[in-house]
């Protein structure tokens, strides 16, 4: 195939930070493949996620609009875009792409197609409905070695941490790796350009890698995150017992031991490490056939992870970096001596969609939201005013976290609960202004008050809006 549209191949993980990449700064974590993207095209060191749990998020980078805007906002409910918004894949399909996704995609029902033309659904490490993995396991006399629920995992007593005691090819991300390949493969053999979406379920929990790369990594080499005692008092309750009573077991985040935090961590990267094997036989396959030159690709992930930042796992509970900034690199068709190494311009995931769109020579729908990084990625001068801060969207609470350069200001009703950090003194998000220094913060946590109303009148007025009078 030698199609002259652009091939566009869009590479996603689940809940992996920021900074779990090599090319990030990570010097323990393995990760050539992901890497040699973001050195052949441009690595956006400040990016984040415009929603912090699954769907939501998803739902963003699909519509390219804010969760307020498209109706997506709660991860549990069966919500999802209305049948009438335009969809990343759906205008591509609409444009003469061939459109596929392999992978977990979170949408609601789960079988949706929402604009692709077809979809290998495998949505789920715990999921109850039968998808392809679960047939896949069943129909090998396997599915008894798979690792269901965290909790489940962890075990009452903190003693569980196992690793799966599947093979590497029968993990879900292996098997959905396995499955991109095969589907790869059979679209470089049509003439239409295609959209390709391979949407790994790892490294979310369960922490459950493959025996072989568990070893990869020592638990006693892995760093814990910083915290600060009674830190999380500041939280409403409902995030409280996200963090203190969760699942059917009521684990307690904050009372897993050092030497089982030290486990996870270093089975997250395990689990990175092994998505970063299928990207590698993706990118080969793709310069085999001739098409790497031909092909934009980007790599993000929906949302991060606490890991044992705060004392705390998981997401969504404590809006921060931590759980807000996620990896997002964009290499461009035929991107050689084309782009910058790396681009700090403050961006979120809104932007995902208009930008592929753009660099593919497509019409950006007029509903979206996000601004083309087009300009940026090819090294030009930005054709837009650039915003300076980002506004994040957390279903628990609900919240609101503005994010500029130097501070992060999360809004809550309860004005007591707000939280507000000095970020180029304090990076970890440790000391809580408005707990620390409330008189000398007032004005600052006013002006970013006004800041969240201002952008909200540019881009729509949420249910949950911030009053002036606050």
């Amino acid at each position: 195939m030698n199609s002259k549209k652009p091939n566009v191949l869009f590479l996603m993980t689940d809940q992996q930070r920021w900074d779990c990449l090599g090319c990030n700064g990570n010097e323990i974590l393995k990760t050539p493949n992901l890497d040699s993207i973001a050195n052949d095209g441009v690595n956006f060191t400040k990016s984040f996620t415009a929603a912090i749990a699954c769907v939501p998020s998803r739902a963003c980078i699909m519509s390219g609009q804010y969760s307020h805007v498209n109706g997506v906002q709660t991860t549990s409910g069966g919500n999802w875009l209305k049948p009438e918004t335009p969809t990343l894949p759906g205008v591509f399909s609409l444009n003469g792409y061939h459109s596929a996704g392999v992978g977990k995609m979170h949408f609601s029902p789960w079988t949706n197609l929402s604009g692709f033309d077809e979809r290998v659904i495998i949505e789920s490490k715990y999921m109850e409905e039968d998808d392809e993995y679960r047939l896949y396991l069943k129909e090998k006399g396997a599915f008894h070695k798979r690792i269901g629920h965290h909790t489940q995992n962890f075990g009452k007593e903190y003693k569980s941490i196992p690793s799966t005691e599947l093979h590497p090819d029968d993990h879900i991300d292996g098997y959905i790796g396995k499955k991109g390949v095969e589907k790869l493969a059979e679209l470089l053999g049509k003439e239409k350009p295609f959209f390709l979406m391979l949407s790994f379920c790892g490294p979310h929990d369960p922490f459950d890698p493959p025996a072989e790369f568990a070893k990869l990594y020592s638990p006693g080499k892995m760093q814990m995150g910083p915290f600060r005692d009674g830190e999380l008092d500041i939280l409403p309750p409902e995030c409280l017992r996200m963090i203190t009573c969760m699942g059917k077991e009521k684990l307690d985040l904050t009372k897993i031991p050092d030497a089982k935090k030290r486990e996870i961590i270093a089975h997250y990267y395990a689990n990175i490490t092994l998505i970063d094997e299928w990207v590698g036989k993706v990118i080969n396959l793709l310069k085999e056939s001739g098409e790497y030159d031909n092909t934009v690709i980007v790599f993000s992930s929906d949302h991060g992870e606490y890991l044992t930042d705060h004392n705390i796992l998981f997401k969504g509970s404590f809006p921060c970096d931590s759980d807000c900034a996620v990896p997002f690199f964009v290499k461009p068709h035929n991107a050689a001596g084309k782009c910058p190494a790396r681009c700090d311009r403050l961006v979120d995931n809104t932007s995902i969609m208009p930008t592929l769109l753009d660099l593919a020579g497509l019409k950006v729908p007029e509903s979206c939201q996000g601004k083309s990084l087009k300009s940026a990625i090819l090294g030009k001068e930005p054709e837009q005013e650039e915003e300076d801060f980002i506004v994040t969207y957390s279903e628990a609470g609900p919240a609101w976290r503005l994010r500029t350069r130097t501070h992060a200001f999360v809004y809550r009703h309860e004005k007591s609960r707000s939280q507000l950090y000095r970020l180029d003194k304090d990076p970890h998000e440790l000391q809580n202004l408005i707990q620390f220094e409330p008189e000398k913060s007032a004005p600052l946590a006013a002006r970013m008050r006004e800041m969240l109303l201002e952008w909200f009148a540019k881009n729509g007025t949420p249910k949950y809006y911030p009053e002036k009078s606050s």
